[in-house]
């Protein structure tokens, strides 16, 4: 602390005391004698307007008020509201639902339907809970199972739609057909020769067994691709 600040606080602290000493000679000569406190009286009764009333107010009979009801003030004709009973709605038929089951997909993280409208031909993908799109939306998907899925409607009706299947994929293209082994005491089968058909029944000729395997591949990336997406929205949303 330096000279000059603790000069200042001791004129401050000289000031202080001065000023205490001066209202204590005010006060032994008698300044402020004269003053006191009120004597306590009673606060006039209040009439008129500002009046409290302690009672309780009492309602004139309903029958004075008949004419209020006939003529109502809030009407711009003063005649009485109509009163109309409550009409019950009922609930339109929801539309018939058309829709092609494309592809399922399954995983511990993902359930996923993909639908074609057949009327717009529109794909679409859903989610359990969720409702067609469009004129179909009175139609909510209920349950995806590995081949099918349950769609239900505001009138308790279910509606269950199966995979659809392009020709020819009822065998899958992997799958080799054993033909039956022989009698006991029959010949073996010659093998085929080299003019033999080499195709079994029921099984598709190897070209058409690679483009229903390149179609299946593409299906598959698209389905990924759609789960993808989905995702991404699913996140942008959170």
């Amino acid at each position: 602390m330096n000279a000059r600040t603790a000069r200042l606080i001791t004129l401050s602290l000289a000031g202080a005391c001065g000023v205490m000493a001066l209202a204590g000679v005010l006060a032994w000569m008698g300044a402020g004698r004269g003053y006191g406190w009120l004597p306590e009286t009673e606060a006039p009764p209040v009439t008129g307007v500002g009046r409290i009333d302690t009672e309780a107010v009492v309602m004139p009979p309903d029958s004075e008020f008949a004419e209020v009801r006939q003529r109502p003030i809030f009407n711009d004709d003063r005649k009485p509201t109509p009163i109309v009973e409550d009409v019950k709605v009922v609930d339109a038929p929801t539309a018939p639902l058309n829709i092609t089951l494309t592809g399922i997909i399954l995983t511990p993280d993902v359930k996923l339907a993909m639908v074609r409208d057949n009327g717009k031909n529109e794909a679409v993908s859903l989610r359990v809970g969720m409702p067609l799109p469009g004129e179909q939306a009175g139609w909510t998907l209920t349950e995806i199972r590995s081949r099918s899925v349950v769609f239900k409607n505001p009138q308790d009706e279910t509606s269950e739609v199966e995979l659809e299947v392009a020709p020819g994929l009822t065998v899958p293209p992997s799958a080799r057909a054993v033909p039956p082994p022989p009698p006991p005491g029959a010949a073996p089968a010659a093998p085929p020769t080299g003019n033999a058909p080499t195709n079994v029944p029921g099984q598709p000729p190897p070209d058409r067994a690679a483009e229903l395997q390149r179609r299946i591949e593409e299906r598959r990336r698209e389905m990924r691709e759609q789960a993808e997406k989905l995702r991404e929205q699913q996140e942008q949303v959170k």
